[in-house]
């Protein structure tokens, strides 16, 4: 019989002043974001927001397609039921939304909506708006 200790060794991890933030970051993995947090010396929460700036890079759409708004200081993901839900953490809603892009000002209707939080100041620079919701 194979005692527990033994089937699983101790997880070390080293944890580390973020670059960015007052945070602290870790090797240990966290939702596969451990092997970027340790290279980029970042915590968590930088992480995330970096990922954001990656979006921005690649035309403000993810690989799959989903569109990136940037609304008033939130980003937000649109997507829909065959692409599913985006992989980073938020808060979605059903409802649609119209919006325009600030570049084109043609208008978009977003079914669903993926809140993935508040832009924090270190990155508003990095993260201007380019959407903004139409009012009914």
């Amino acid at each position: 019989m194979v005692r527990w200790a033994e089937a699983y060794p101790q997880v070390r991890y080293e944890v580390f002043d973020c670059k960015l933030c007052p945070g602290k970051g870790s090797t240990a993995e966290i939702a596969g974001a451990g092997e970027r947090m340790a290279r980029w010396r970042v915590c968590r929460s930088c992480d995330f927001w970096l990922t954001c700036v990656g979006y921005r890079a690649l035309g403000d759409r993810d690989p799959d397609g989903r569109r990136v708004l940037r609304i008033d200081g939130r980003h937000y993901m649109t997507w829909n039921q065959e692409q599913e839900r985006p992989p980073e953490t938020g808060y979605t809603s059903r409802v649609d939304r119209p919006y325009v892009l600030l570049e084109d000002e043609i208008v978009r209707s977003a079914r669903w909506l993926w809140l993935m939080g508040t832009i924090p100041a270190r990155f508003r620079e990095q993260l201007p708006d380019n959407a903004r919701f139409l009012t009914p």
